[in-house]
C-alpha cells in the first residue's frame, strides 16, 4: 500500500457503484417509460374509442 491507500476497499466501493447502477437503470426505465411506449398506448386507446363510437352508431 502506497501512502495508506487501501486498494481493495477502493475497488470494492467502485464495484458497489456499478452494481447499484445495474439495479437502478432497469427500475428507472420501468418507472419512466419512453415516449414511443406512451405514443403506442395512446394510439391504441384512440383506436378502441373509434370502434366503440362505430358500435354505438349502429
Amino acid at each position: 500500500m502506497l501512502g495508506g491507500v487501501n486498494n481493495a476497499l477502493f475497488l470494492q466501493g467502485f464495484a458497489g457503484y456499478l452494481v447499484i447502477g445495474l439495479i437502478l437503470i432497469p427500475i428507472l426505465k420501468w418507472a419512466f417509460p419512453t415516449n414511443k411506449a406512451i405514443k403506442a398506448e395512446r394510439a391504441e386507446i384512440k383506436k378502441l374509442r373509434r370502434e366503440v363510437r362505430e358500435i354505438k352508431k349502429k
